[in-house]
């Protein structure tokens, strides 16, 4: 074979050598990435891509006794870029700056290497499908829940606040917080080129919803409460305020307002601005307790209606310690059971009371309810405070008779006045309707027990009638309509100088719509409000425009 052709050959057989072994290396390298470190890329992909979300579930309604949604959870969307995807910066600008959504930046590649840049949050689902459209890539979304109260902040207090993890932190959030909760599912997802996540599977709504909880308030009522409420607190100024609207029937509360309240914006500095003060909140009663003294005695037969008692003059003096009556009521050496009503005589009080004696009367106070817990269904409650009755002194018995000496809740003040109002029986106050459209027998009507006879309700309600018509509770008089009802105007005790102040004090009025056949209860509470102090002024007022309000609202005929 000639040179020139060998050397030829040779040439060749080194070409196709080279190009074999490239051949041979690539396909080492392909065997070595695909094969051996297969799951150690594959497992640095699934970092990037690839993520196990925990999805939690949307989180029930609360609705109002008619279904008007009170508190709902509305999905909403986070803002993301992947930068390293991004084709059209410019034209992402100029889209989220119309929905508000302004980015400094003038280049992706001024962030951080990261394929996770969160730009803005609470965008709505209707603005999201709007921007989608655009379809631009690198422009992602994650939706969350938010929770938005369509009537406005009204009944706050009593709804509750949630916190970060969707949790109820008060109110109503948090005592149903395991039925209101969505369910926890954990969802596998991946984001594709453009950084929109897709869900691995499909989830059924309806399987991992929380469930609707439907309360007994109905929201019209509520609105003329808190409009009243509240515009009365704006002008005397009062530290606390409390308005409860109670059917005495069924215990069912139609409205529950609790001042100062506060919005999902409220910055909540200590846990005390959650409190709900219409069962929280404990005060001495004042002359509004003074119906249990009066409805003890009459029951047990130990005075009548026609009774007169030794007021004298409305002085009297135990222990050392003078109780009087307020000197703009002139009281006689001796009075009858309805002027001791109608101008709350402290003096006749202490004497139907030594008339009852300390255990007959220890034993109604419990029967209408106070020192216990009403087992209404929100969170928090308190029982107030009660001295034991074999601990009474004179003094301590005498105050206990017209409201001092120990402390009660606006809710079982209301209650122990829908026992009046209903014939004698206390009931247990409801606030829940229903569960998932479910009743359940918790939250039915409930008797607790018969406190007195429907006579002696009766009697008691004339002497509240007679409170409203020539007594201390005039304002209250609503026109077309008999109101029986009852001030009180309670000095506070002042730990620091261990007396009754005579700067601060508590302003109430409770009362009933028509007298004769009640259709609904209310209580009225101001704390220190100031300036003029006196109920019949500050709470009755107030009593008078919520009952007018409320009875044209339920259509109850006039009977006055």
């Amino acid at each position: 074979m000639p040179k020139k052709q060998r050397e030829k050959i040779s040439r060749l057989a080194l070409i196709y050598l080279f190009f074999f072994a490239i051949f041979f290396i690539l396909i080492a390298r392909l065997v070595y990435v695909q094969i051996i470190c297969y799951p150690k890329i594959s497992k640095r992909v699934n970092r990037m891509v690839l993520k196990e979300e925990e999805v939690r579930g949307q989180r029930g309604a609360i609705l109002d006794v008619s279904g008007r949604p009170l508190a709902v959870s509305e999905r909403n969307y986070s803002v993301f870029l992947d930068p390293s995807q991004i084709k059209d910066f410019a034209g992402i600008k100029k889209t989220l700056a119309v929905y508000g959504i302004n980015i400094k930046e003038n280049n992706p590649k001024n962030f951080k290497s990261s394929a996770y840049v969160p730009i803005a949050a609470n965008l709505s689902e209707q603005a999201v499908e709007q921007i989608r459209e655009q379809k631009f890539a690198g422009l992602g979304f994650e939706s969350h829940y938010t929770r938005r109260h369509p009537q406005g902040f009204i009944l706050m207090p009593t709804l509750g606040l949630l916190g970060s993890a969707e949790h109820g932190l008060s109110g109503i959030e948090f005592s149903f917080d395991k039925y209101l909760l969505g369910k926890l599912t954990k969802v596998d997802q991946t984001r594709d080129g453009a950084g929109r996540t897709i869900s691995r599977e499909i989830i059924n709504p309806e399987n991992v919803s929380g469930k609707d909880v439907r309360l007994t308030i109905d929201v019209n009522i509520q609105f003329i409460v808190e409009q009243e409420l509240k515009s009365a607190f704006a002008r005397n100024g009062a530290k606390h305020a409390v308005c409860i609207v109670q059917d005495p029937y069924t215990g069912r509360i139609l409205a529950m307002a609790s001042l100062p309240d506060f919005s999902p914006n409220t910055k909540i500095t200590d846990i005390s601005m959650l409190r709900n003060y219409a069962v929280s909140g404990v005060f001495e009663p004042g002359s509004t307790f003074k119906i249990v003294a009066i409805a003890a005695a009459l029951n047990e037969g130990i005075i009548s209606a026609d009774d007169y008692f030794a007021v004298d003059g409305g002085r009297l003096k135990i222990d050392g310690y003078e109780i009087s009556d307020d000197p703009v009521h002139k009281m006689s050496k001796y009075e009858n059971l309805s002027t001791i009503m109608a101008y709350s005589s402290n003096v006749g009080l202490v004497r139907i009371g030594q008339k009852l004696g300390k255990k007959m009367f220890y034993r109604y106070i419990r029967k209408f309810g106070f020192y216990s817990l009403s087992a209404i269904d929100l969170p928090g409650e308190e029982r107030g405070t009660l001295p034991d009755a074999r601990d009474w002194g004179a003094l301590t018995f005498a105050n206990i008779s017209f409201g001092q000496a120990m402390y009660a809740t606006a809710i079982q003040i209301t209650n122990a006045y829908s026992a009046i109002a209903n014939g004698g029986i206390l009931m247990k106050p409801v606030i829940i309707e229903s569960i998932d459209g479910k009743q359940y027998k918790r939250f039915a009507a409930r008797q607790v027990r018969r406190v007195i006879t429907e006579q002696t309700a009766r009697e008691v309600r004339k002497l509240l009638r007679g409170v409203v018509d020539f007594g201390t509770g005039k304002s209250a008089k609503v026109s077309g309509y008999s109101v029986a009802g009852k001030t009180g105007t309670g000095q506070k005790y002042d730990a620091s100088i261990k007396q009754y102040s005579k700067q601060k004090y508590t302003s109430s009025f409770a009362g009933m719509i028509p007298a004769e056949n009640p259709k609904v209860v209310i209580f009225v509470m101001f704390d220190e409000p100031r300036g003029d102090y006196y109920a019949a002024s500050i709470a009755a007022p107030v009593f008078k425009r919520i009952a007018e309000r409320t009875a044209r609202y339920l259509n109850i005929a006039k009977d006055d």
